[in-house]
């Protein structure tokens, strides 16, 4: 079984911005052939912000992303993180919700990865301890992932069985 990024939105904001970019710069041509130098830098500027921004977002959202459990084991590609292998490589996968913060305040529900003792990743760990003593691998948020929490939750109980946890 499969978990699925959502994303579509982010690949059309980004499409919005590389063309408002260059349909920026055409428009500031036309204004320098004009001699209106000053209106074509203006024009410009945030031309050139947009489409910049289009392009870090459109890059964004062509990440690789994988997150595949069956009975056998689990693999991930997902933020940076590598990892395929058995259920015995596992310690633990939680869903774990983040402390509210900000205005109005606002948590997250995260799903982390414990690995076993001695199974390399790529990045090192970086959710606060737990259970284990040890630090966790974020491998996605569940609002990037097209199942909702309650398929997730049943996936996971179905091929993690004692190693997940909710804390939802």
């Amino acid at each position: 079984m499969e978990l699925h990024r959502t994303g579509g939105g982010d690949r059309k904001l980004a499409l919005v911005g590389i063309v408002y970019g260059l349909a920026s710069f055409a428009a500031g041509g036309v204004f320098a052939t004009l001699g209106a130098w000053l209106v074509a830098f203006i024009v410009w500027v945030p031309g050139a912000f947009f489409f910049a921004l289009g392009v870090i977002v459109l890059l964004g959202s062509m990440r690789p992303f994988r997150i595949a459990l069956n009975e056998t084991g689990l693999v991930v590609q997902s933020e940076g993180h590598r990892f395929a292998g058995p259920w015995s490589q596992v310690d633990g996968i939680h869903i774990e919700q983040t402390t509210p913060t900000g205005n109005p305040p606002l948590s997250r529900s995260l799903l982390v990865l414990w690995v076993a003792d001695g199974v390399p990743m790529r990045h090192a760990p970086s959710f606060p301890p737990q259970t284990h003593g040890r630090k966790g691998h974020v491998i996605a948020e569940l609002d990037n992932i097209h199942e909702t929490h309650n398929q997730i939750v049943e996936i996971l109980r179905r091929y993690a069985g004692e190693r997940f946890r909710s804390l939802r």
